[in-house]
């Protein structure tokens, strides 16, 4: 690309983080005004680009992904498994938790829409978390890390994480801002899951990948409804668990059940060093 990276990797982090983010966003512009005019009803999909693009330059960056604690290894390929299936059947138990206490209904849905939907919102998780993890788990907090210390690199990574989330418009900020603290728990919950792992990103994605692949498989079969028994503040505004109490019992859960499977040297990293 003829891209100075050597020089960009000695400027001070402020500066580092614009550039870093200046580049595959100019890239990025093009296929938005091209996107949106020739394919006016594809508009939800134009940040995927984005995401490829960021992919690339995050490999040029460190010259490839193991740079960042992804890698071919056990511990990371194990941990992607053990987060996806963690991650998947948590977010369900949640559900069903609140099913069995009336808080929310399960529609009816063919077998051959939840197969369809399941992979789909698979991919997307994975894709979603691939970028994300590699992003914020990899380039950021290592990038900080130089900078700042441990204790700044990962309440800063997580907290720059959460207000990611809310690059929209100012009407969908003000009515998703309950959102925020579970972000950014989820944030410190996946900078955690790196080190469980020893180092590596795999728990941490699969993980996220795994949340989102729940999410979307529920949300686009229109899955479930919310009853109304329980006050919004509960199960989540917006039907988004993470806006709720119960989301931020949940990842209070999930890092108990972790930290319990780590002590114990259940978790791939642990195993591949007996």
């Amino acid at each position: 690309m003829g891209l100075p990276i050597s020089k960009l990797r000695a400027c001070p982090f402020l500066l580092r983080l614009l550039l870093f983010l200046a580049i595959p966003l100019l890239a990025w512009l093009p296929w938005v005004g091209l996107g949106g005019w020739f394919f006016p009803e594809a508009r939800a999909y134009l940040w995927l680009p984005l995401y490829a693009l960021l992919l690339v330059w995050l490999g040029l960056w460190g010259s490839g992904f193991a740079a960042y604690g992804l890698d071919g290894s056990w511990p990371c390929r194990g941990g992607i498994l053990w987060g996806l299936g963690i991650g998947v059947g948590g977010l369900f138990l949640l559900l069903g938790l609140e099913g069995s206490l009336g808080w929310l209904s399960w529609r009816a849905v063919g077998g051959g829409s939840l197969l369809v939907y399941g992979l789909l919102g698979l991919l997307l998780g994975l894709g979603v978390a691939l970028a994300e993890e590699l992003f914020f788990r990899g380039w950021l907090l290592q990038e900080m890390l130089l900078d700042y210390g441990c204790s700044t690199a990962v309440w800063g990574s997580s907290f720059l994480f959460a207000m990611a989330h809310f690059l929209k418009p100012l009407p969908e900020i003000l009515a998703t801002w309950p959102q925020f603290p579970g972000l950014w728990l989820m944030g410190l919950l996946l900078v955690q899951a790196r080190v469980w792992n020893q180092n590596k990103l795999g728990l941490s994605l699969g993980l996220h990948a795994g949340w989102v692949w729940g999410m979307a498989w529920v949300n686009n079969l229109a899955w479930i409804d919310y009853t109304g028994r329980a006050p919004a503040w509960l199960t989540g505004i917006g039907g988004n668990p993470l806006a709720g109490l119960m989301g931020l019992l949940f990842l209070g859960g999930t890092f108990a059940f972790l930290n319990g499977l780590a002590q114990a040297g259940w978790l791939p990293a642990d195993l591949e060093k007996r």
